[in-house]
């Protein structure tokens, strides 16, 4: 309802607002563009307010911006919802995590990369429960570094080859039999990456370098097993821990479309890091609930090639209208 005042007798006079017409102070742009410069571009809520008064001659205040922000939530978490579920389904899945704050509590952002979507996640838990809601269902590749929690995936997984150098190179800087296993392990692992790139720019066929990595495989795994026995630790047991799991080194070998780092959902979590470090996290449930779902949205646009200023719009307007919200599924599978 809205109330119109007469200036003359002081009559007031109650109306139904036209339907599509918002009921708060802003419409459906402002709110995606003010929840876009948060949620998005990381600007404080001052920087918002001055900047909709410099831009657009737009007073709003503080308390605005959060009120924005949670219309925006909202409008968003169904396609949110629809991307992660779709996610579940896809070949190859890149995961990663990194620390977060919610309130004074010590929490995670977590993310899951496929060809098509990116999802993000906050959860108060680092372990294996927060890593079976990222996962879900998923039963493809997943392509992580070697933390425990995601050995809660039963399927095929490939270990980030980025991580395991840099163990590698920490060993080749120990004295005696174990900096020189270490630095082999080194030359081994670049010899692979070289060949790795060369498959990659069309240099070299696929058959040759599987043919190629049959004897390297053997040499790295001898090595790991020398690194076991050598005597010294921790490099002993880290050695240990990898040749217990050797099976999820060599994934990327026998099967084409699976990469040999985790720079694919590293590159995204990024995103998360700046947000952190300039923000400083989220004050309550409802703020991680945004994060993540705006962190989502922008990304998976940004994957598909969508402007995520319309999309957010688009959503909101739906919402406004009581309509389906538009969905972040590729064009070719999007189901309404």
């Amino acid at each position: 309802m809205v109330d119109a005042i007469c200036l003359d007798c002081g009559h007031i006079t109650h109306a139904k607002l036209p339907d599509g017409i918002p009921t708060g102070n802003f419409g459906t742009r402002t709110q995606s563009m003010v929840s876009l410069l948060s949620g998005v571009y990381h600007q404080s809520k001052r920087f918002i307010q001055s900047f909709m008064a410099d831009i657009f001659g737009l007073d709003i205040s503080l308390g605005s911006v959060p009120a924005c922000e949670k219309k925006v939530s909202k409008a968003i978490q169904d396609p949110v919802q629809e991307a992660h579920t779709y996610a579940q389904d896809e070949e190859v899945m890149h995961a990663d995590e990194t620390g977060w704050r919610q309130g004074n509590k010590k929490a995670w952002l977590w993310v899951a990369v496929t060809s098509a979507v990116t999802v993000f996640m906050i959860h108060l838990s680092r372990g294996r429960e927060a890593a079976q809601q990222l996962l879900g269902g998923f039963k493809g590749i997943l392509v992580t570094d070697r933390w425990g929690p995601y050995r809660v995936h039963n399927g095929l997984r490939q270990f980030c080859w980025a991580h395991l150098l840099r163990s590698f190179v920490g060993f080749s800087e120990l004295r005696g039999k174990a900096g020189k296993i270490g630095k082999q392990l080194v030359d081994k692992t670049d010899l692979m990456f070289k060949w790795w790139h060369r498959i990659r720019d069309g240099t070299m066929s696929r058959s040759t370098f599987k043919r190629r990595m049959i004897d390297l495989r053997i040499e790295v795994e001898d090595l790991l097993v020398e690194g076991e026995i050598c005597g010294q630790s921790p490099m002993a047991g880290v050695c240990k821990r990898i040749l217990s799991e050797a099976q999820h080194l060599w994934t990327f070998v026998d099967h084409e479309g699976v990469e040999p780092t985790n720079n694919t959902s590293e590159r995204k979590v990024r995103q998360g890091v700046l947000w952190r470090k300039i923000c400083f996290g989220t004050q309550s449930e409802e703020g991680s609930r945004f994060v993540e779902r705006i962190m989502t949205v922008a990304a998976t646009c940004r994957q598909q090639d969508r402007n995520v200023v319309e999309f957010v719009n688009e959503a909101c307007l739906a919402r406004l209208h009581g309509l389906p919200a538009p969905s972040l599924l590729p064009l070719g599978v999007q189901t309404g």
